[in-house]
């Protein structure tokens, strides 16, 4: 089972960025898991575009690292025994690891990179389209992992209705 994974950092460009948040939403849509972590970074050690994006986005609750590894591990275990981690970015798939703290066993060794869908027809439309409604930001890690399911499953549609039959 494909994982949409999304985080928020402290910033780009920083040489040791912080996590502030992170998101895993399962592909069949009926699981995910979301944290906003309380502890290992600061407002001061953000960006000025995570401060204007990002943190006016953080509702809470809040989890500290230890308790937020804690449950991540809880979550994982409850998932089937082949996952494999799905986001556009490396940097994501790092903070998941780092999070876990170790590998899960049914976790794959390797992420499916979504960077190359992002300029697709049918992926880039589904992700617009769900954050185009209310209370859907960008920069939000539940949502935009939420919005990589849904341009992954349009995507597939759109590759199937397409393909030779």
């Amino acid at each position: 089972m494909r994982l949409f994974l999304d985080t928020e950092y402290t910033g780009q460009g920083q040489s040791v960025p912080r996590l502030i948040s992170l998101a895993v939403v399962a592909e069949d849509g009926r699981r995910e898991w979301y944290v906003e972590l309380a502890d290992g970074w600061t407002e001061d050690g953000c960006t000025e575009f995570v401060r204007r994006e990002v943190l006016p986005h953080l509702l809470g609750p809040r989890m500290t690292w230890t308790e937020a590894r804690a449950s991540l591990l809880v979550w994982m275990a409850a998932a089937p025994r082949h996952c494999i981690a799905a986001c556009d970015a490396e940097q994501d798939f790092q903070y998941l690891l780092q999070l876990l703290g170790h590998y899960p066993e049914n976790l794959a060794s390797e992420r499916l990179d979504l960077a190359p869908f992002i300029n697709t027809g049918a992926y880039h439309h589904a992700v617009e389209k769900y954050h185009s409604k209310p209370g859907r930001p960008w920069h939000h890690a539940l949502h935009d992992a939420r919005s990589y399911r849904l341009g992954w499953l349009a995507y597939q549609a759109n590759s199937a209705k397409n393909s030779p039959k």
